[in-house]
């Protein structure tokens, strides 16, 4: 079992949090070039899937981990989490917007 506190872990589960997650976000890309959805040779959209695919996914992991679950899940879910981040962060932005709007 992992140290609930994050500043305690190893560089290894670090690079097992950020490597699945930046692979889910690059298998997400290689997806949308491949249906023509993007241009394979656009590395400014491969960059930025990667950041954000990385910033999710790792929040996953640590979230999962916050919540006792064991490494393999945390790893799992923060591929998952990358592969789908730019989708999982427009629906928070959605999410966040509609409670605004019953407050206002």
């Amino acid at each position: 079992m992992l140290d609930r506190d994050p500043t305690t872990w190893e560089y290894t589960t670090w690079l097992l949090a950020l490597g699945m997650a930046v692979s889910g976000g690059i298998i997400n890309w290689l997806s949308r070039v491949k249906t023509g959805a993007t241009r394979p040779f656009n590395i400014v959209e491969l960059i930025g899937e990667i950041f954000t695919s990385g910033f999710v996914g790792v929040g996953a992991f640590m979230l999962l981990e916050a919540l006792s679950q064991p490494p393999g899940i945390c790893a799992a879910t923060a591929g998952i989490a990358g592969h789908m981040a730019t989708r999982l962060l427009f629906l928070i932005e959605k999410t966040i917007e509609s409670h605004i709007k019953k407050l206002g």
